[in-house]
């Protein structure tokens, strides 16, 4: 991500101005800012950024900071986006004048606002947020016809949070996604959080589609993360994902590779990176060090995977 803002950067008697230059001179919609406590020692902004197709990724640091849309500033200034948010650390306090507030926040939290809706929040606790801003037109297809989409707030006890929170995390990692590719993995997100407020997805087509993505792709983050453990295997990515091992290989039939074939693509990808960048370990280490039970059976799938066996690849790229 790119750096923005950052307070940090000025003395504190310019903190107040900087902030304003800085964000109107973002890609962020207008927030007023001048019930912040700019003269508090503690006082930090700091946001870092980029596009995601036509969506927004930011990176937003913050303490002692207030933000505020009122209807005035939303009638002149008018975002038309949908704000997602995973808050990982402090805490913040959401006020609505048309929904009841979010006051008792903590890490793992994750909000859905209109950021086209009157409200406000303050940030403590050194608070640290990733954000998806997201166009309202995702939104718009299955959202009645009220003026906001009501907030909401999933909590890691919630049913779907897993699924959500992949999504979440599978926008931020894709660093350069093509248009075509961030707006399926904005349309995922989405279908998943509308999912999560009550829509079924036998109802609509499109969500039940997103549903098996969702499915995938925390599949293969928990697959990636875990891939080192010899155990790993279909059952237990099913147990994880509180699925039966019918549902997840549904989940991975239009993609034409079993959840298997998928455990064994990570362990090679993984050893190939290792024996590219960890010259100093021997292949017998990087085998068992991948999940892998023995060396022979390493060989013979890296070499059915890579067209050499381990030790020729690492030297061909030396």
């Amino acid at each position: 991500m790119v750096q923005l803002i950052d307070t940090d950067l000025v003395p504190s008697w310019k903190r107040a101005s900087y902030l304003y230059e800085a964000m109107e001179g973002s890609p962020l919609p207008f927030i007023n800012l001048s019930r912040s406590h700019f003269k508090d020692s503690n006082f930090r902004a700091s946001f870092s950024g980029r596009m995601f197709g036509n969506a927004f990724l930011t990176r937003f640091g913050a303490n002692a900071v207030h933000m505020a849309r009122d209807s005035d500033e939303i009638l002149e200034r008018s975002s038309r986006m949908i704000l997602l948010a995973m808050l990982h650390q402090g805490t913040y306090e959401q006020l609505f004048d048309y929904h009841a507030p979010f006051l008792s926040t903590r890490p793992g939290d994750i909000m859905l606002l209109d950021l086209d809706a009157p409200q406000s929040v303050t940030f403590t606790n050194s608070a640290l947020t990733t954000c998806v801003y997201v166009p309202r037109q995702y939104f718009e297809p299955f959202v009645d016809g009220g003026p906001f989409v009501k907030p909401a707030l999933y909590r890691p006890g919630h049913e779907l949070y897993g699924l959500l929170a992949a999504c979440f995390r599978e926008c931020c990692a894709m660093p350069a996604p093509s248009a075509t590719a961030a707006a399926a993995a904005l349309t995922t997100l989405t279908h998943i959080t509308l999912i999560a407020r009550g829509l079924h997805p036998r109802e609509h087509g499109d969500l039940g589609k997103s549903l098996q993505q969702a499915r995938r792709q925390k599949a293969l983050q928990f697959i990636a993360a875990h891939c080192d453990d010899p155990r790993l295997d279909p059952r237990k990515v099913a147990d994880h994902l509180r699925l039966s091992l019918r549902s997840l290989h549904l989940a991975f039939e239009e993609t034409g590779d079993g959840i298997a074939a998928r455990i064994q693509m990570a362990r090679l990808m993984r050893a190939r990176d290792m024996l590219l960048h960890e010259p100093q370990r021997s292949t017998l280490d990087i085998a068992l060090s991948c999940g892998f039970n023995n060396l022979s059976t390493f060989y013979r799938a890296f070499a059915d995977a890579y067209g050499m066996p381990p030790g020729e690849f690492r030297k061909s790229r030396n």
